[in-house]
Parts: C-alpha cells; structure tokens; sequence
C-alpha cells in the first residue's frame, strides 16, 4: 500500500462521463467550506449540502469546477446533518439535467468489501478544477458507508464534507466527516439520502408559486441587518431595491413569506439570512 493518497487532478474522458451521470459538483462555501451537488426542482437551481457546512448561511456561494461563481441561501434542513441551499444560478450554472438515485447500491457495497474494490471521492478545489481521491469500502449499514484512503494519510481529506463517493462509475453517497483517528470517512448513503429529500423534490403535483404569490404568516418582531441589505418590493432577488439597510440598522417585521426565506416590513421585503430576529 502506498504511503500516501493518490489524486487524480482535473478531469479525464471517463472522469466527466461519471459526473455527467453524478450531477453537477459544487464548492460549497459558508460556516465551513465544503461540497454540495446542485439538482433541479421546478426549474430552480438547489444544492444538497451538508448542513455543519453551511451553517447559519450567512455570506453562503457556491463555485463550480470552472470557478463560476453563485450566491445561495438555506432553503431547508432535514435532520442527519443535511441542508438544502437555493442556488442563484441565473444561468451560469447548469444545474444537472437529473438525480441519480442508484439502485441496487447493496448489492455494489456487499461486492465492494467481499472484493476490496476501489471507489473514488470526487470534489471541487478551491483554485478551480477537480480531485478525486481513490478509497476502499470497509462497511456499510442501511445509512452509512464507511471507506478509508488508500494509505495513511487522511489529513488530505479534511474539509471534503459534501463530496461525491462514485462507485462502480455511479454515484453511492455523499462524504458527511472524516475521523482521523479511526482513519475512516462517513458517508451518507446515496440511496438514503434521495429517500431523506424525496419530499422536497418531489414535483408532480403543481408547479411552485410565484414568489409573489406566497402567503405571508404574521409575524410581528423587530430585526437587525447583519449586512448591507436591500429592502425589495417583492420576495425577490430580481425585484426593485426600495432602499438599503446598513449593518446595525433595525427594521420592523410584519410577516414571513410562507416556504420562502423573505421577511415583510412595512417598505417591502428583506432576506433572513440579512438579518437578527431581536
């Protein structure tokens, strides 16, 4: 066994076949920086991210492989260390054209280990371009894969929350922590993880409103601009600023917008993550 990990740097003609079948990898940064893998509902662009990475998404972006470049904010969380992000894509990024749920990954993890096959953890860097780390399946449950580098340094794994585990040129999960003493990473099983965001995902039903057209639940509170924030006419980033909020300035709150991170004032409409509830 090699004494150190072996990486694979950019992408090769069969390294951007798996990712076609992966869906777009993301840079996630936020609290932490990490990973994040974007898929598409209702025509909007969202990243499955681990929450710990994220945060109270505060200053939240995501970078593609080709450094572009997006803000996002929290859409929802989900329990198991998962978030959902909203991705500003606004057309420079592609959002992956599906979701891959991988079936049959019990019958790939048991040939795994009883074979010692190898599988691959594929992120972003932060300079731009791709790296995949080459690791060995030890073992697996119905929500967790366990694998561990292929040498003995594992220090290199640090900070590779939300990466892609590929297995068998399919996607098998999502990286969630890395225990350097154990010398072992978790990963959330792919198939898990779809079942955990179904709901969310699931679009067969009507297409979401117009944020325009959201309901807004009362809410009376005051709140504190953690950032320079516009106040918009509507719950939008794409609508009018009325004015702008200066860090420390307070604003009174009259409602939420039901499913939509926008907070009412008596002016128009201002993010959550913008602002301190006092």
């Amino acid at each position: 066994m090699r004494t150190s990990v072996c990486r694979l740097v950019g992408v090769v003609l069969g390294l951007s076949f798996t990712l076609a079948l992966a869906s777009e990898p993301v840079l996630v940064q936020g609290e932490e920086n990490g990973q994040g893998v974007l898929r598409v509902r209702n025509g909007e662009c969202f990243a499955i991210v681990p929450e710990h990475v994220v945060g109270y998404g505060l200053n939240l972006f995501v970078a593609a492989a080709d450094r572009t470049r997006a803000s996002a904010e929290v859409e929802n969380t989900f329990g198991d260390d998962i978030a959902i992000i909203r991705v500003h894509a606004q057309g420079r990024l592609d959002c992956g054209t599906g979701w891959t749920a991988s079936p049959g990954l019990d019958a790939r993890l048991r040939s795994a280990v009883a074979e010692g096959k190898t599988a691959s953890i594929i992120r972003v860097r932060a300079t731009g371009g791709l790296e995949s780390y080459p690791v060995r399946v030890h073992g697996y449950d119905d929500r967790y894969i366990e694998v561990a580098p292929l040498g003995s340094d594992i220090t290199i794994f640090q900070g590779v929350s939300g990466s892609r585990l590929l297995l068998g040129g399919l996607p098998a999960g999502m990286v969630m922590s890395v225990d350097s003493e154990l010398g072992l990473i978790r990963v959330y099983r792919q198939d898990a993880l779809t079942h955990l965001v179904a709901r969310f995902f699931d679009t067969s039903g009507p297409r979401q409103m117009p944020a325009i057209d959201q309901p807004v639940e009362p809410l009376i509170a005051k709140a504190m601009a953690t950032a320079r924030t516009p106040i918009r006419e509507e719950p939008s980033l794409w609508s009018p600023v009325v004015r702008w909020l200066l860090v420390g300035q307070s604003v009174a709150i009259t409602g939420k917008v039901k499913g939509l991170p926008w907070l009412r004032t008596e002016e128009g409409y201002v993010r959550v993550n913008d602002m301190s509830m006092r």
